[in-house]
């Protein structure tokens, strides 16, 4: 019997120390106004930062693009995709854009080392599953990578435009953002990307004329 006993307090011990490990959802609580449009946004504070939890879908004069493969129903959430010029400038006034900088301490704060932080491509450990959304994700064969949005920042996968090819690509495989911060005088700039089959943030560089979501971040 005392085996027994022990045996049960054994196994209730191990699954409340599963339950406490569990990352939660994290809901939004506050909201901001755009008043350019009037758009409400979602925001998130995430360490000493204040992130908007959605992606931007402020209509610019020019450079900025709706996806037209998105359901018309999901179009809106997913925002628009940005031209690097064109994202520079789209944020509303009191927020911007992100630089490489900013989107490290991010990182940081989700528990990805200060080296891998310095990396490029594929980085850190799971840092990716906390700032994907739960839901609108392709399928992986491992569910290890699925998002938990354990930060609140509930990225989606609204793909990319590339201007020489499609243009459109990665619907429901990838969320792509800028940062504001250009790689070289060669025309790239630095931006970060979540998959819909890996668990890390891709930190790369690409051509400026390329369309990626923007985030922007309180001032």
């Amino acid at each position: 019997m005392r085996a027994i006993i022990g045996s049960c307090m054994i196994i209730g011990a191990l699954l409340l120390w599963s339950g406490c490990e569990k990352e939660e959802e994290k809901v939004c609580t506050n909201s901001f106004v755009d008043a350019r449009d009037g758009q409400e946004y979602c925001i998130v504070s995430i360490g000493n930062q204040t992130w908007m939890a959605e992606n931007l879908r402020y209509q610019t004069d020019s450079n900025s693009y709706l996806n037209p493969l998105n359901p018309s129903t999901v179009n809106m959430e997913y925002g628009r995709l940005y031209t690097f010029s064109e994202a520079l400038t789209a944020c509303p006034n009191g927020w911007h854009l992100p630089t490489d900088e900013e989107w490290k301490s991010l990182e940081m704060e989700l528990g990805m080392t200060m080296i891998a932080a310095n990396g490029t491509n594929q980085r850190g450990v799971d840092e990716g599953r906390k700032l994907k959304a739960t839901a609108g994700w392709d399928m992986s064969t491992n569910s290890d990578v699925e998002g938990t949005n354990s930060s609140g920042f509930k990225a989606l996968p609204s793909g990319e435009r590339n201007p020489s090819y499609g243009p459109y690509f990665e619907l429901g495989k990838e969320a792509s953002f800028w940062t504001a911060t250009e790689y070289d005088t060669t025309g790239g700039a630095w931006m970060r990307s979540l998959s819909y089959d890996h668990a890390q943030i891709t930190r790369n560089y690409f051509s400026q004329s390329f369309g990626y979501s923007c985030r922007c971040v309180q001032d």
